[in-house]
C-alpha cells in the first residue's frame, strides 16, 4: 500500500491536484509562524511542510492545514505525524467524500492492485487515520504514543469500547507527558480532550511561551469565560508566533473591542484582511471557501466605524458587496453619523426582507435625528413584540426601551424616559455578550444623549461616565461630557475630554468629527438658550 501511494504522490506536479484533498501542492509560505516540531522524517522540504500544517491549524485554517499536510507526503509518504496531521485537519475541515481515481492510479491499480485502496471506499480522514497507524512502526515511540491515543479517541484502536475512547487516550496521553515532559504536541493534545483545558495549555507555555494554538485557545477560553483582560497576553503572543497568519491578526480584536484597546486594533484587523486578500491570491482561493474571511471583514468594519475611520469604512463595504457579504447593521451607524439619509433607508429596506424589528430599531435611530417623532411612534410599534418571544428576546427589549425612553425624552415626559434608559442599562451593564465587539457603551450613550436634551445634567454626567468605563474609546461619552462641562463653566474639563474625543476619533476626517460635536453640542445651545 505505501508504495503504491508513494508511487502515486510522487507523479502530484506543481499544475496538478493532490488525490486525497483535490487541492494544488502547498508552497513554503516564509515567515508564516514560529513553531517548529521535529517529526521522523529524513526530508526537509517534509519537515517545513509539517511545521506550516501545524501553524495552520492552530489558527483553525483547516484546507491549508490538510494542504500542507498532503504535500508533505509527496516528499515523505512514510512520514507517519504527517498522516496524523491530514486526519486532523480534515476531521476540523469536514472533507468527507471519497475522491475520484485518476488515471495514474488506475494505471497503477492495473499493474498491481486488482482492487482500488481503502482511501477509495472510507472518508479521507479516516483513510489518513489508518495509514498512521500503518506506519506506527516507523515512528517514534512519543509519535507512537499520540498517533495511538487519537486511534482511541476514535474509537479505531483494538478494545476500545465507545465508553471507554476518552479514559484511553487521556490515559495515553498522561503516559506520554510522564516520558517526555517537554512535548508540545503531547501537552496540546492534553489539553484538547481535557474537560477543564487552561491549566495544559498554560504549562505548554511554560515550554514554549509562543506555542500559537495554546495562546491561540486561551484568547478564546478567556473570552467564554467572561475574563477578556486575563487573555489580552495570549492575544499578543500568539500574534507574535503567527505574524503571516490573518486569523492570528485577528483575534485580538475579541478582547481589544470589549475592553477599550482601541489604538492599534483596528490596524490589526486591517493587516489580518491585507494577509488574507494575499493568500486568496496566491492559491485562487474563492473568499467564500474561506469561512473566517467574512467574520474578519465584519470585525474590521465594525472598528473602523467606531473609530470614526469612515473612508476606509467604505473602501471596505464596497470590497464586501463585491463578495455579497452584508454588514447593515453597521453601514446603518455609519450612515446616520454621516447624515446620510438616503444610503440608511435604502439600507433599513433592504434589512426589512428579513429582519422586521432590527429594521423598525434602526429606523427609529434615523427617525430620532430628524426630529421625526411620529416615525418614531410608528417604528416603536413594529419593535414592540405581538408576543413573548425568547429568540432575540434581550437584545429586543433593550432597543425596545431604548428608543420609547428617547422618544418620551423627546415628547416633553424627561423623567419618564430617563428612567426607562436606565433601566436598559441597568439591565445590560454586565451582559457579558451585549458588551461584545464594543457595544458596551451604546445604551449609556443615548441615555446621555436623551438627559442632554432633557436638560438634566446630574444624569448626563452618570451616563456619559459610564459610557467611558465601560467603553475608553467612547467618543460620545468624551462628547457628552464636553457639552455638559461647557454648559456649567468647567473649561478645564471640558478641555480635557475635548482633547480625549480627538484622540478617540484621530483618524476621522475633521467634517466627521465636527459632526459628531456639533450633535452633542445643540442641546448645550438650547440649554443656553432657555437660560437667556
Amino acid at each position: 500500500m505505501t508504495a503504491f501511494l508513494a508511487l502515486a504522490l510522487s507523479a502530484v506536479g506543481p499544475t496538478t491536484t493532490m488525490p486525497i484533498t483535490g487541492l494544488a501542492p502547498a508552497r513554503e509560505v516564509p515567515n508564516l509562524c514560529t513553531y517548529h516540531y521535529r517529526v521522523s522524517t529524513p526530508s526537509a522540504e517534509c519537515q517545513t511542510l509539517c511545521d506550516q500544517g501545524l501553524a495552520y491549524h492552530a489558527s483553525y485554517v483547516w484546507m491549508e492545514a490538510a494542504r500542507s499536510f498532503e504535500t508533505a507526503l509527496t516528499h515523505d509518504p512514510e512520514c507517519a505525524m504527517a498522516w496524523l496531521g491530514l486526519h486532523k485537519a480534515l476531521d476540523k475541515w469536514g472533507k468527507t467524500s471519497i475522491p475520484k481515481s485518476n488515471p495514474l492510479l488506475a494505471v497503477v491499480g492495473g499493474m498491481g492492485q486488482p482492487v482500488l485502496p481503502s482511501r477509495y471506499t472510507k472518508s479521507p480522514k479516516d483513510y489518513a487515520l489508518e495509514m498512521a497507524k500503518s506506519l506506527l512502526p516507523k515512528a517514534s515511540h512519543r509519535e507512537g504514543l499520540l498517533i495511538t491515543s487519537k486511534l482511541q479517541e476514535r474509537g479505531m484502536w483494538p478494545n476500545t469500547p465507545a465508553a471507554d475512547r476518552k479514559k484511553n487516550a487521556t490515559a495515553t496521553l498522561d503516559e506520554l507527558l510522564t516520558l517526555y515532559d517537554d512535548d508540545e504536541e503531547g501537552w496540546f493534545a492534553r489539553g484538547q480532550i481535557a474537560d477543564a483545558p487552561i491549566p495544559f495549555y498554560k504549562a505548554l507555555l511554560r515550554i514554549n511561551p509562543l506555542h500559537p494554538a495554546a495562546n491561540h485557545e486561551l484568547v478564546h477560553l478567556f473570552e467564554r469565560a467572561k475574563r477578556p483582560a486575563l487573555g489580552w497576553p495570549h492575544a499578543e503572543k500568539y500574534m507574535e508566533s503567527s505574524p503571516g497568519l490573518p486569523h492570528a491578526m485577528h483575534m485580538q480584536a475579541h478582547l481589544a473591542m470589549r475592553i477599550g484597546k482601541w489604538s492599534h486594533t483596528t490596524d490589526w484587523s486591517s493587516k489580518a484582511i491585507e494577509l488574507q486578500k494575499a493568500y486568496h491570491a496566491m492559491y485562487g482561493v474563492k473568499p467564500g471557501d474561506d469561512h473566517q474571511f467574512s467574520h474578519h471583514l465584519e470585525t474590521l468594519t465594525r472598528s473602523m466605524v467606531h473609530d470614526g475611520r469612515f473612508a476606509e469604512a467604505a473602501a471596505i463595504r464596497k470590497d464586501a458587496m463585491g463578495y455579497k457579504y452584508h454588514y447593515r447593521p453597521e453601514w446603518i451607524r455609519m450612515a446616520i453619523l454621516q447624515a446620510d439619509w438616503k444610503d440608511a433607508e435604502s439600507l433599513i429596506d433592504a434589512m426589512r426582507k428579513s429582519d422586521k424589528s432590527g429594521a423598525a430599531y434602526y429606523s427609529a435611530l434615523v427617525a430620532l435625528a430628524q426630529g421625526d417623532l411620529a416615525k418614531v411612534k410608528a417604528d416603536l410599534d413594529v419593535l414592540k413584540p405581538s408576543k413573548p418571544s425568547r429568540r432575540g428576546g434581550k437584545k429586543r427589549e433593550a432597543r425596545q426601551w431604548e428608543i420609547e425612553g428617547r422618544l418620551l425624552c423627546a415628547t416633553g415626559e424627561g423623567d419618564a424616559g430617563l428612567k426607562l434608559l436606565k433601566q436598559a442599562v441597568d439591565k445590560t451593564k454586565d451582559d457579558y455578550e451585549h458588551h461584545a465587539w464594543g457595544n458596551g457603551a451604546s445604551l449609556m450613550e443615548a441615555w446621555g444623549e436623551a438627559a442632554l436634551d432633557c436638560g438634566n445634567l446630574v444624569v448626563a454626567e452618570e451616563a456619559f461616565q459610564e459610557a467611558l468605563a465601560h467603553d475608553s474609546g467612547s467618543v460620545k461619552g468624551a462628547l457628552g461630557l464636553w457639552a455638559l462641562c461647557e454648559k456649567q463653566g468647567r473649561g478645564e474639563a471640558a478641555d480635557r475630554y475635548l482633547k480625549l474625543a480627538h484622540k478617540c476619533w484621530s483618524r476621522a476626517e475633521s467634517r466627521d468629527f465636527e459632526r459628531m460635536k456639533g450633535g452633542l453640542a445643540r442641546p448645550r445651545e438650547r440649554l443656553d438658550a432657555a437660560d437667556q
